[in-house]
């Protein structure tokens, strides 16, 4: 059963459109002791998710191997390091 801090937490972030967003949601509920699997489903059950999400993180099973101890997952680092290296000026990217 999900204590009510979960819930709360789950209703603020409730969209879930992107990688940054899914894999925060992700290790808050893998911090709260819930599987890899669990995590996945409550996620389903209590969020909107886009399709990049979808198919990135769950069709594909990504999910699987995200890391509590990781505080960011390697895909999404490399890709913030190519935004902050590239050429776009810094206001558009906020």
């Amino acid at each position: 059963m999900m204590d009510n801090y979960i819930k709360k937490y789950l209703v603020e972030n409730r969209e879930c459109f992107d990688r940054f967003t899914f894999d925060k949601i992700f290790r808050f509920l893998l911090t709260n002791q819930y599987s890899h699997e669990e995590a996945k489903d409550i996620i389903l059950y209590n969020c909107s998710l886009s399709a990049i999400i979808f198919q990135e993180r769950i069709d594909n099973g990504y999910y699987k191997i995200i890391k509590v101890n990781e505080q960011m997952s390697k895909d999404l680092l490399i890709l913030k390091n190519e935004i902050f290296n590239s050429k776009t000026p810094r206001h558009f990217l906020n």
